[in-house]
């Protein structure tokens, strides 16, 4: 029992695991941006000491990929997204659908959500157990 619970949590996670690889993917495009378009002077008197020329279109080059991959991952993260809530759906009992969503589509801690939807913290714990109980799908 307590392997199922921990298996459809683990699958209703995906969704906040794959937006933070988006951001993880956006992070890193900023930081090759700043890189690729900062100036720095040579200092060199030798010919060609300010090293190679194709830095630019290289740092482009890695932007362009990592764009890619950023698209790719939005795509899953959707894809997740409508999975879950798909799942999350077959619950019918509006409050616990609530708690399903605010958990595991918006991210909120537990304090939040008790404190949002005006419930005791151990009540919501076992709305929580209840809601997860009543999913049913293969894992």
């Amino acid at each position: 029992m307590t392997e199922d619970f921990e298996m459809k949590k683990a699958w209703l996670r995906r969704y906040q695991e794959s937006q933070r690889e988006e951001k993880l993917l956006m992070e890193e495009i900023e930081q090759l941006k700043a890189a690729a378009t900062r100036v720095t002077p040579c200092l060199s008197v030798a010919p060609g000491g300010a090293g190679q020329g194709d830095s630019l279109p290289r740092a482009v080059e890695k932007i362009m990929e990592i764009q890619q991959r950023l698209q790719f991952q939005v795509n899953c993260t959707y894809a997740v997204r409508t999975e879950i809530v798909e799942k999350i759906n077959t619950v019918k009992s509006t409050q616990e659908r609530e708690i399903l969503r605010r958990r595991y589509l918006l991210g909120q801690k537990w304090e939040e959500i008790a404190c949002a939807m005006r419930i005791d913290y151990r009540w919501l714990l076992r709305q929580h157990k209840r809601a997860l109980e009543k999913l049913k799908f293969e894992i």
